[in-house]
């Protein structure tokens, strides 16, 4: 059976916030299209890409606000979030709480679907919010690891759901836990150095760029990029080819990252760690090229 959460009015405002950033990106793109290369391009520029994470954020929460469910059987609650699922096996539930709930409070880290998050405690239990009410209104699964809240939209229903398949009895035996069962776009930054990986080589794409808007404007129209064996020039180009340097550096970001994920969510950090690191590596040599021809 599958029960869905109690309407979260957040899934909407974070659709449509999301929306929004999309829309300001794409006329801040426009806009820098049309204007003249200098240090205001470079503000535009770093207003779109800073402004991705964000994005990443606001579309992840609000895929999972729209996917959250509660599937019963005889074997399990499977609390499906996003990309992954929850298994909490019916034999490990203790006891089903509907007060007493911590207080939580909202944070914009976990917005939108405000109450799915995980709770800080001290006694090395798992806390974990999947509900799309606040704590004092959702039901709690109590297991010998954790406590699990849930919101479904016709509780009663689901209790009594939940009292029929205890007395039918599991079919197999199931381990608390958690599964993917498809592609969790942000399985990369779970951990703290993929995520700041990650951010060096945006920063490494914004300091690129930066450098060849702040110098574009006092440059001659044309440089000098190849000397010949004599030291004679061999190879005259107009100031905007620059731009293939930043734009590999962008390029080697936008592709490493994806594939990056890609190694993640197949549980090779290694490997994530190396296409990230590469990266980094790209961009240095990019910025030592650029160094040399605007010198």
């Amino acid at each position: 059976m599958v029960f869905r959460p109690a309407p979260d009015r957040s899934r909407w405002e974070g659709l449509a916030i999301a929306s929004w950033v999309l829309i300001v990106d794409g006329a801040l793109l426009l806009w820098l299209l049309r204007r003249p290369v200098n240090g205001v391009s470079f503000l535009l520029l770093s207003a779109v890409l800073l402004s991705l994470p964000l994005l990443l954020h606001l579309l992840y929460r609000t895929w999972g606000a729209f996917t959250l469910e509660y599937w019963l059987d005889r074997n399990a609650v499977r609390i499906r979030w996003a990309g992954e699922c929850v298994v909490v096996p019916l034999p490990a539930i203790r006891q089903i709480i509907s007060d007493g709930a911590p207080p939580v409070q909202r944070s914009l880290r976990f917005w939108p679907a405000s109450f799915v998050r995980p709770l800080a405690n001290t006694n090395g239990e798992q806390w974990a919010l999947y509900a799309s009410r606040p704590p004092g209104d959702s039901l709690w699964l109590e297991t010998d690891d954790g406590f699990f809240a849930i919101s479904p939209a016709q509780p009663d229903l689901f209790l009594a759901a939940l009292q029929e398949h205890n007395r039918l009895g599991p079919s197999h035996r199931l381990k608390l836990g958690r599964e993917q069962v498809s592609l969790r776009v942000l399985s990369g930054l779970e951990d703290r150095l993929g995520r700041w990986l990650l951010l060096a080589g945006l920063a490494g794409v914004l300091v690129l760029f930066g450098l060849l808007f702040v110098a574009y404007p006092a440059l001659p129209d044309l440089l000098i990029f190849h000397y010949d064996a004599n030291g004679l020039p061999d190879s005259i180009r107009p100031k905007n080819a620059l731009f293939l340097l930043p734009s590999i550096g962008l390029a080697a970001f936008g592709v490493n990252s994806l594939a990056g994920l890609w190694m993640a969510y197949r549980r090779q950090p290694t490997g994530a760690y190396l296409l990230w690191g590469s990266t980094l590596a790209v961009q240095f040599l990019s910025l030592l090229a650029l160094f040399s021809l605007i010198r």
